[in-house]
């Protein structure tokens, strides 16, 4: 019996800033089982995949592929065939350079349906993040996007120069700083002012992002100098006289610092989203996956007060009273939550909860519920509430995906300064590095290791970093002062 399709979705992931991938693309992602990603995907998108996603890195550099694109389409009709669903994730617009024709053909040609998933290309939204339109009504009424490099023997590209240089506006080059003198000499030969303003975006949309302008007659020079690199956009046209100084983007307070902070739970963090909105790239790192332990029917006290440790060990009780079909009318005890969260979580089940602090010190011994590594947190807080009477309801596991995240992330040299804000954050951050083949030491060497408190600092030390600096408190409000004090990009873990 042959097994049904899967669909292959050939998905556009934008020019760098995740916030950039669509609605459609999003989706797809986190309905993925099997993902082949290209080297110019922001590794943080990895982190939205779905747990059990397999990774398949499909890097491609000039002169130097980890996968050809013959490898590339045969995976993709193989894991179409198996029944899969399948993302491919391609930087920027998948139909704009990315050879999105030759994998739809291939994919059609084995009879795998596919989807097509328009991203935004990089040489609108670079320019955009670098404060720079496309067009204007009084600088270009005309834009094109060219290749800057192609399959012809020299790698230069083979365009019709004369209508290029003389009809349109604003020019795009994709991946061409290899070839700029090329494009800059072929531009003025066919008519081109040398006065023609140009500007450079290297990595544009992420912290990583450059600019610099010239004219066709000096940007070669220029850039020669500040040692540009690919991946950049080379955008020629009136338009690039628009930027002056810092653009929107490049004027936020944490833009250029790439903060990975460590989590010891499954939700994403309040602080992170704050940080991301003062421009910081926000890694949460380990990515942890909650496993349940729903409650046996004769676990479950009936006739003693219960204490909740997170909104997840409300969830996981009320699912295992379902379970065991226990009417909640058989529940005598009250009901107590560790914080204002936690409360919130209780009354949504429509039962009354109180914080732990309402409760008298005289009372009977609670039933305390959660996560064994929460226990022993919350046990040092709060001393005189917590006995042996101990259930687990859950458990955090490390998601393995997030090492490869970790590693293209290192490898693109955005691990710099790490902030541990608690001892927890110690543990979960350095079993992550470890399983990545990093160490304490070996890390200490080249990021910065910043703790919340002295009690972070300890277990830092002990572990074997070399820690930098202590913060005045430990606060949200204490960390973004002193990122915005230094000038090193910061990585962060984050408070639990």
């Amino acid at each position: 019996m042959m097994t049904k399709p899967g669909c292959v979705y050939l998905v556009g992931a934008g020019p760098g800033d995740i916030g950039l991938v669509t609605l459609k693309g999003y989706t797809y992602l986190q309905q993925a089982e099997v993902v082949l990603y290209d080297r110019l995907v922001n590794p943080l998108l990895l982190e939205y995949a779905s747990q059990q996603a397999e990774f398949i890195y499909c890097g491609k550099m000039p002169k130097k592929h980890i996968l050809r694109q013959e490898a590339i389409n045969e995976l993709l009709v193989k894991h179409g065939l198996e029944g899969k669903n399948v993302v491919r994730l391609k930087g920027g617009d998948p139909s704009v350079f990315g050879r999105v024709g030759e994998e739809a053909a291939a994919l059609e040609q084995a009879g795998v349906p596919y989807e097509i998933v328009p991203g935004i290309t990089a040489g609108i939204g670079a320019a955009a993040y670098a404060g720079v339109p496309v067009t204007h009504r009084e600088h270009s009424l005309s834009f094109a996007v060219i290749t800057g490099h192609d399959k012809s023997p020299s790698g230069e590209p083979l365009i019709d120069w004369h209508a290029l240089a003389n009809g349109i506006d604003t020019i795009a080059f994709y991946m061409g700083l290899g070839n700029l003198p090329y494009i800059s000499e072929q531009l003025i030969s066919h008519g081109r002012s040398s006065d023609t303003p140009v500007l450079l975006i290297q990595w544009g949309t992420t912290g990583k992002q450059r600019t610099l302008q010239g004219n066709l007659a000096t940007i070669v020079q220029k850039a020669k100098a500040a040692q540009f690199k690919n991946p950049a956009i080379i955008l020629v046209g009136d338009v690039s006289t628009l930027k002056k100084g810092e653009s929107w983007f490049e004027s936020k307070p944490l833009f250029s610092q790439h903060l990975l902070l460590g989590r010891a739970g499954e939700e994403p963090s309040e602080m992170a989203r704050h940080l991301r909105e003062q421009g910081a790239e926000v890694f949460e790192f380990p990515r942890m996956q909650k496993k349940k332990h729903l409650l046996k029917k004769a676990d479950i006290p009936a006739n003693r007060d219960l204490l909740f440790l997170s909104p997840a060990s409300v969830d996981i009780f009320f699912e295992s009273l379902q379970a065991n079909k226990i009417d909640i009318r058989r529940i005598q005890g009250e009901f107590y939550g560790i914080s204002k969260k936690t409360v919130k979580a209780i009354e949504s089940y429509h039962c009354f909860g109180k914080e732990i602090a309402e409760r008298s010190p005289d009372a009977p011994p609670l039933v305390i519920l959660g996560d064994p590594e929460g226990f022993h947190r919350k046990e040092q807080r709060y001393p005189f509430v917590f006995e042996p009477d101990f259930i687990a309801t859950h458990s955090f596991i490390r998601v393995q995906q997030t090492e490869q995240t970790f590693s293209r992330l290192q490898e693109e040299e955005r691990i710099e300064t790490i902030i541990f804000p608690n001892a927890r954050s110690v543990k979960t951050v350095t079993e992550g590095f470890q399983a990545c083949g990093e160490t304490p030491e070996n890390i200490s060497t080249y990021a910065r290791v910043i703790c919340f408190g002295e009690k972070s600092k300890q277990a830092a030390v002990k572990a074997g970093y070399a820690v930098s600096e202590v913060l005045s408190e430990p606060t949200e409000e204490a960390l973004q002062e002193v990122l915005l004090q230094k000038e090193a990009p910061l990585v962060a873990a984050a408070l639990s």
